[in-house]
């Protein structure tokens, strides 16, 4: 019986494909805890989410102890992944809406198109690209973490 349960998840693996390595290898999942960098209380965790063959990168942000989540300058975002590109240190401007949910706790999730040369430096080396959460309090970042 547990070997033909194993042989029918095996195949429904295979067949929405999954069971290729090349059906995961396109796909990289970063688990970030975002500790304090401006607000000593701070903290949160978000999920990236990079799907490479389509240029995707979806997240979900959870911060707390916080000010309200706010653009550091006008057309900017709350939130972003910085990096060594470009020159402004911006890789990736998440575009996010943090909505509240209690006292002091905001959530975001967001699904975006990014380039390719963005995603493949980021890929090639996350160590050097971190999730970096502003507001008014703490234009700079209140909250991050590295994706490495």
């Amino acid at each position: 019986m547990v070997k033909r349960v194993l042989v029918v998840m095996a195949m429904t693996l295979t067949a929405f494909g999954a069971g290729t390595p090349a059906a995961f290898a396109e796909v990289q999942v970063f688990s970030v805890h975002l500790a304090p960098s401006g607000d000593a209380d701070g903290s949160g965790v978000a999920i990236i989410r990079i799907d490479s063959a389509r240029g995707l990168l979806c997240y979900s942000m959870v911060v707390r102890d916080i000010s309200p989540p706010t653009e550091p300058a006008p057309g900017v975002g709350s939130a972003h992944i910085h990096g060594p590109l470009p020159v402004t240190g911006i890789a990736i401007d998440l575009d996010t809406e943090f909505m509240a949910t209690g006292t002091d706790v905001y959530v975001a999730r967001d699904c975006m198109s990014v380039d390719s040369g963005t995603i493949d430096a980021v890929l090639a080396d996350p160590d050097l690209f971190y999730v970096n959460v502003h507001n008014v309090e703490f234009p700079t970042g209140a909250v991050q973490g590295s994706l490495g």
